[in-house]
């Protein structure tokens, strides 16, 4: 097997024990059986626990931040910019839920100079949204309302990010609908007939 295959396959298998196990918990020999290796050879690759830590996380919020970049470039529209936010997000936690479980749950566990490596790349992804939802504003809101406006989109994301939520990528799709023309009209809106967000989202059980 490649190096690289391999290394990626220690990975998935560290992100799968801690997020499943939680980073205290989970031991370094349980992440090499999980990874096929032994202990001795799971050391060849990485440091430890901690090393593996930074790396699930540092390899998923590239992962992440990549993502999202390449689909706001393709959004011709503010709105259409909100969803590929809500897209990408769910569409992530669909396909890499426990990653997304170690971003929100374990970073600050790391320890420095790493921490603050990671919390670069979180605040990176926070800006991200911060500037969508700025560029939707219309009434000047201050940059502290806007920063909690994306804080509460983002925590809403994640918590609906898995399932029974999320059952399959075109369920991510249709949440993401729902949760922009919440988002963006209100509760009581009947209809969300704008671009970039379909009126077929709402009221479409998750």
């Amino acid at each position: 097997m490649a190096i690289g295959e391999r290394y990626e396959g220690i990975l998935r298998a560290a992100g799968e024990v801690i997020a499943r196990r939680g980073f205290h918990q989970a031991s370094i020999r349980e992440i090499a059986r999980a990874a096929g290796l032994s202990l001795a050879g799971l050391y060849h690759y990485v440091g430890g626990k901690d090393e593996l830590l930074f790396l699930v996380l540092d390899r998923s919020l590239d992962r992440l931040i990549a993502s999202l970049d390449l689909a706001l470039a393709a959004a011709r529209t503010p709105e259409g910019r909100l969803l590929a936010l809500l897209q990408t997000h769910l569409d992530f936690g669909f396909h890499h839920a426990q990653a997304l479980k170690i971003i929100n749950r374990d970073y600050d566990l790391l320890s420095e100079p790493q921490r603050s490596e990671i919390a670069t790349k979180r605040q990176s992804y926070l800006h991200r949204g911060l500037a969508v939802l700025r560029e939707l504003d219309p009434r000047g809101r201050s940059g502290d309302e806007l920063l909690s406006a994306t804080n509460l989109l983002l925590g809403m994301l994640n918590g609906i990010a898995t399932r029974p939520f999320l059952r399959s990528a075109e369920d991510a799709r249709a949440l993401a609908g729902q949760v922009g023309a919440l988002f963006l009209y209100g509760f009581l809106e009947t209809s969300a007939d704008r671009e970039g967000v379909p009126a077929s989202g709402l009221g479409r059980p998750a």
